[in-house]
This record gives C-alpha cells, sequence and structure tokens, in this order.
C-alpha cells in the first residue's frame, strides 16, 4: 500500500537516520501544516528549500571527500568475504540478505522488527543460530586498519586471540544496541612482542570460552559467568562493511538516502512541498514492493516502520508472522565442540618459544612430521598444517589398528593382549596373544574401522561369555588368568559406580543430550566457576557432569577417575580405605540408599521376604540364597529399615566388582 501521510492539524516532519557512531548523521526537519491550510506561506517554500539543498550538497561533497581514503574490501551484493576471512555456524551460512529483507519480530507487537541492510546477519531467520567470524592474522592485511561496519548484542562478544590461545579471556561483549558502527580492528604486533594473534566476532553459542570465568567481563549490570546464568543466549551480530584504510578513524554518513529528495523539482509552494515529501518516502516502499531496494532506501524504511507508517493490518500477514513465530520456538538451541579447521588458512611457520616462554620467540619451524614418519614412511607434504595428511597416514597403518584393538580388548576384558596399552615398545609387555591381535587387527581394517562390529565379535565370543569360576589347575598353571581360563573378576569404572547407585536406587534419568551438569561441591569457588550442582546431578548419567581440571567431580576421584590434563589409556584401579568410607558416609552414596527405600515404601502388601530378594537382584545381579533371604530381611517393615538395607548392599563388594 502507498504511504498515506497524516492530514489535520498541524504536522511537523522530523527525519532522523541514526547511521554508525555518530548520533545524527542526515536530519530533514519542515514544519507545515495539512495541504491547502495556508499554515506556511507560499512563497517561504523556495527559500526554505533551497537552503536545505545548499546544506546538504555541501555535508554530502565534504563527506564523500573525507570517505575516499577508505577502500571497500568486498561488495555484499554478494555472499563474499575478503580472502582469507572464515565465517563458522549457521547463523551466517543463512544469513546473507540482500537490501530491504525484513527481519520478523518475534513478539506479537508486530510483524517485521526492521529491514536489514545487505550483508550477514546471523539472526536473520533467529537469534538462536550461532555465528562466528574470524579474521586472518592483521600482518597479512593490505592495509594498515581494517574497519568492519558491525552491530551486535546479546552476548556476542569481539575476542582478540594470541597464538592461536582460542580460550584467552577478557572479550568486549556487546550491549544489544542494534545501530551498526565502524569497528576497527589494527594490524600490527600484538603487546609483549607476539607476532601472531586473531580477531574473532562470535556469538555466545560459538564462543569457545563462554561463560567465562565470574568477574572476568560484565554485560551491562550482569556479571559473565553467574551461577545462575542461563546459557542459551540468543545472541546475534550483523556484518554489512568491509573498508581497508591507513589513517585511523572511520567514515562519515554519505547522506545518500536524501539523494531522491534533494535532486528531485524544487517545489514553490507548500502543496508541492507536500508532494515532493510524500513521493520521495512513497519510491523506497514502491521500490521495496517491487523487490528492487537500494541501500539508500533501508534507512527511510526502517524510519516509516518506527513512526508506524507502514501499516501491518493484514489478517493474512499477521497469520503468517504467527507461523513463523511458531517454528522458530522449535528451533533448538545450538551444541558445539572445539576443532581443529584450517580452511583458507596458509601455512604457518611458528616460532620455537624459547624455554616455553610465549613472549620469547626464536627461530620459525617450518610444518613437517616427526622424524619416525619421514624415510619409508614419508608423508606428502601438506599445504596446511599437515595434521590431515598426518591423519590420513595414520589411519592407513596397521600399527595404529592394533594400538585400537588392544584398547578395545582392554575395556573388555580388563586387560589388553598387550598388557601395556600406551606402551608397544621394547619396555612395553608382550602379548598374551600375538596371532590372534594381528588377526583381529586386519579383520578391523577390513570391516572400515568399525568400532561396533570390533566390539560385537569380542561380546560374542566364547571367551567373553565364560564364567567367573576357575579351576585348581588352571591358576596353577597361569595365577595371574593372562591366557583367560575364566572371566576375569573386574571393579566397575568411577562412572559406573555412580551410574550404578542411580540405577538401582530408581533415580537414572535416561534422557540424552543436554548441557553438562556441575558435580555436588561442599565449597563453591566462583572466580573459577567451580558452582555446585545437585546432591544427585538431577539423576543423570556421569557422562553429562562437567569435568573440571581444577576440582574433578570427588566421588569419582575416590575411585581412580583418571587426571583430566594426561591421556590415560589405561585406569588405574585400586583398593583403599577412603573407597570404603566413601561408599559409607558419602551423602550421595546415602541419598541413593533413602531415595530406593521411599520408592519401596510406595509399593503396599509386598512380603517383606520377596521385597528383600528382589533387592538383591536388583543390586547384585543375581537370585539370592535362602541363607541371604535369612540374614538380610528386616525385622520391621519401616522406611528406616529398607534404607539401611539398602545402604548395606550398597557397600558389598559384590556391588562394585562383577565378573
Amino acid at each position: 500500500n502507498p504511504v498515506e501521510l497524516p492530514t489535520g492539524g498541524r504536522w511537523k516532519v522530523v527525519l532522523q537516520f541514526r547511521l554508525g557512531s555518530s548520533h545524527i548523521l542526515g536530519r530533514f526537519r519542515l514544519a507545515l501544516g495539512p495541504p491547502g491550510a495556508g499554515k506556511v506561506n507560499d512563497t517561504d517554500i523556495p527559500q526554505i528549500w533551497s537552503r536545505l539543498i545548499d546544506d546538504w550538497k555541501k555535508t554530502h561533497a565534504a563527506n564523500e571527500k573525507a570517505n575516499a581514503v577508505f577502500k571497500p574490501l568486498t561488495d555484499f551484493s554478494k555472499p563474499r568475504l575478503p580472502k582469507g576471512w572464515v565465517m563458522d555456524g549457521k547463523g551466517l551460512e543463512h544469513g546473507f540478505v540482500r537490501h530491504g529483507t525484513p527481519r520478523i519480530s518475534l513478539t506479537n507487537n508486530a510483524v517485521i522488527a526492521e529491514f536489514l541492510p545487505a550483508g550477514f546477519h546471523t539472526h536473520a531467520l533467529t537469534p538462536k543460530l550461532p555465528g562466528a567470524l574470524r579474521l586472518p592474522d592483521p600482518k597479512t592485511f593490505a592495509h594498515r586498519n581494517i574497519s568492519i561496519r558491525f552491530a551486535g548484542g546479546d552476548w556476542t562478544s569481539h575476542r582478540i586471540i594470541p597464538q592461536n590461545a582460542f580460550l584467552a579471556e577478557g572479550p568486549k561483549y556487546f550491549d544489544g544496541n542494534a545501530a551498526p558502527t565502524w569497528l576497527r580492528v589494527t594490524g600490527g604486533i600484538y603487546r609483549h612482542g607476539v607476532t601472531r594473534f586473531f580477531n574473532e566476532f562470535t556469538t555466545a553459542n560459538l564462543n569457545a570460552n563462554f561463560p567465562g570465568r565470574t568477574g572476568i567481563a560484565r554485560y551491562g549490570k550482569t556479571r559473565v559467568g553467574d551461577k545462575n546464568e542461563d546459557r542459551n543466549k540468543p545472541s546475534w551480530f550483523s556484518i554489512t562493511g568491509v573498508i581497508g584504510h591507513t589513517p585511523a578513524g572511520s567514515p562519515k554518513p554519505s547522506l545518500n538516502e536524501f539523494t531522491n529528495l534533494y535532486l528531485a523539482a524544487e517545489p514553490t509552494n507548500v502543496d508541492e512541498a507536500w508532494q515532493t515529501l510524500s513521493t520521495w518516502l512513497k519510491t523506497s516502499v514502491d521500490l521495496w514492493t517491487r523487490d528492487e531496494t537500494a541501500a539508500l532506501d533501508v534507512p527511510i524504511l526502517n524510519w516509516l516502520h518506527a513512526n508506524k507508517l507502514l501499516p501491518e493490518t493484514s489478517p493474512r500477514l499477521r497469520k503468517l508472522a504467527d507461523r513463523y513465530r511458531l517454528v522458530e520456538q522449535r528451533v533448538k538451541w545450538p551444541r558445539y565442540i572445539n576443532t581443529m579447521d584450517e580452511r583458507q588458512l596458509a601455512p604457518v611457520h611458528y616460532r620455537l618459544n624459547i624455554r616455553g616462554d610465549v613472549y620469547q620467540e626464536g627461530a620459525p619451524i617450518r610444518p613437517n612430521f616427526l622424524e619416525v614418519f619421514q624415510g619409508q614412511h614419508r608423508v606428502l607434504e601438506s599445504k596446511g598444517s599437515g595434521r590431515i595428511e598426518l591423519a590420513k597416514h595414520l589411519s592407513n597403518d596397521p600399527l595404529v589398528a592394533r594400538v585400537f584393538v588392544n584398547r578395545v580388548w582392554n575395556w573388555v576384558f580388563g586387560t589388553g593382549i598387550v598388557p601395556t596399552p600406551s606402551d608397544f615398545g621394547k619396555l612395553g609387555g608382550r602379548p598374551s596373544h600375538p596371532e590372534l591381535l594381528d588377526w583381529l587387527t586386519l579383520e578391523f581394517m577390513k570391516n572400515d574401522w568399525s568400532t561396533k562390529q570390533l566390539i560385537r565379535r569380542l561380546v560374542l565370543s566364547q571367551t567373553f561369555r565364560q564364567s567367573g569360576q576357575s579351576s585348581p589347575t588352571a591358576k596353577e598353571l597361569d595365577p595371574r588368568n593372562r591366557l583367560l581360563h575364566h572371566y576375569p573378576t573386574r571393579r566397575l569404572e568411577a562412572e559406573a559406580i555412580r551410574d550404578s547407585l542411580l540405577a538401582v536406587s530408581g533415580r537414572l534419568d535416561l534422557k540424552l543430550y543436554g548441557r553438562p551438569i556441575n558435580p555436588y561441591r561442599r565449597a563453591e569457588d566462583s572466580k573459577k566457576r567451580l558452582f555446585s550442582g545437585p546432591l544427585d546431578g538431577h539423576g543423570r548419567r556421569s557422562l553429562y557432569q562437567e569435568m573440571s581440571i581444577m576440582k574433578p567431580p570427588e566421588f569419582l576421584v575416590a575411585f581412580n577417575l583418571p587426571d583430566l590434563k594426561l591421556p590415560t589409556g589405561k585406569r588405574d584401579v585400586t583398593n583403599v580405605p577412603a573407597q570404603a568410607l566413601t561408599m559409607l558416609n558419602d551423602p550421595f552414596v546415602n541419598a541413593m540408599a533413602k531415595h530406593w527405600a521411599d520408592q519401596l515404601k510406595k509399593e503396599k502388601d509386598i512380603d517383606p521376604r520377596i521385597r528383600t530378594g528382589d533387592m538383591i537382584r536388583a543390586a547384585l545381579g543375581r537370585h539370592p540364597t535362602d541363607p541371604e533371604l535369612n540374614r538380610w530381611t528386616p525385622t520391621s517393615d519401616t522406611q528406616q529399615s529398607w534404607q539401611s538395607l539398602a545402604h548395606a548392599l550398597f557397600n558389598t563388594k559384590e556391588f562394585i566388582y562383577y565378573r
């Protein structure tokens, strides 16, 4: 529909455009009454209009001259970034738009939130979609400075990452102001002489270090990293211009949006002034309806929309917007993992850090492979870091498959065919069945390195299906059971012990996926983000407990949780008094015993002897004997009695060992 200007009474037109960092860069004012009202003399119009044109032409020419030093590095009429720039995330992948693309409002107050300029907008579809923009090393820039026309907010951050330290702290968070501004990225040397660093713009859900430690950064009045902070952040950012320049500063507004107004025929009276103004505004709307919007039309459309001059009363339009919001609500929050990314990056000759000091750099080291892979195992030269070539080389090497097969055997049987899974060298253990290991390795490679098929082959074997009983002769000939004449009795891993407590007590939540849960801690340290979670972890499996190298879950540590800082081929298995005391006194164990008893008491009219048998079968995985039933059945049918029995079963050796 055409723009209808208000009539009746005295009307004051004030057009203000907030472009960039300045408050008001273009302004047109005209005080008129309705057409024919005679509030302003017709003879005043030429003088007023001529003065406005002169002011606009002078400002426009001066700004254009000043902007000559800023060279555009990309044309956002097409979805492309400067060479070497890397973008990541669905928000940017699906976020390129042309001038005038409407962003649908996610509230019911309006159909359209705003009209977007051409460029990349992570929230063009929904602010749930993540996005990350990573710039190359500033030393590769052709200009001393690079500036980005940027808008962002709601926990979007700008991070400077020295020497690939992607967990660098101290990001700058944007406050959610939708007005784009020019951000300057300076080239040169980082502080303390570090020679290589990167600039990264990321939404919260693609920030590798979000939320950071408490107090490192703030967003408005909110501290980043508070305990109860919701990690699902609808953050967003927009990139609508990239320029290179030598002097500091940023471009001045071109005021091109006024071109069609001031270059039109000059009005000579009030009626013509109204018509000129109306035609100027309606032209941008007409171009938008024909999908011909240009950059100068976008601020006009947004001004008309902000002043409610674009009607949104169509029932069909509102119905479509409601459908859009319904679909948007079903978009799940993204999850991310840290991976290696070598897209569009040239090989980097890292400098040797003298004595490990990042600020003392030695000679550059060209990308290469370990000497053990040279010679007959030489890998082809790489155009990047060489990681992908090394991975391909290793994945075709039988030795790698042999090590992996031995580790799977170790997981299934408790001890590998080679007892030292991390050492196949001269100082490692000798294989108990070398031919078997070689055969399994070849079969594993024939089956496309399928772990699932390998495990299926092992657990369906007669060796795995043996009982845990052994004969005196076998014990004499093979006291350490290296030849597997019976299935070895093994203690459960730390995570399996905790999960067994949850499962047997009826508290286990089998839901898949979700955010990690803080483990229960007796003391918190907010500065290190060491917060305490629920005692039972909401019933989630140990897989979903958050692991911190500063303070891992105490219950798991008691049962030989590996050092989180070191790779571990085989876990230690100890039997120390602290483990017995943990099973006896830990509040989590007692809470699971109580929960189990509470669940049992909900069952009415159950014979105590039958209930005791059910509990032994649940806890130990076998049928009880009559003497056990006679000894374990409580004499009183109280909640405390059944809780004590549950606690006692948890403290049997048979509960944390299996055979």
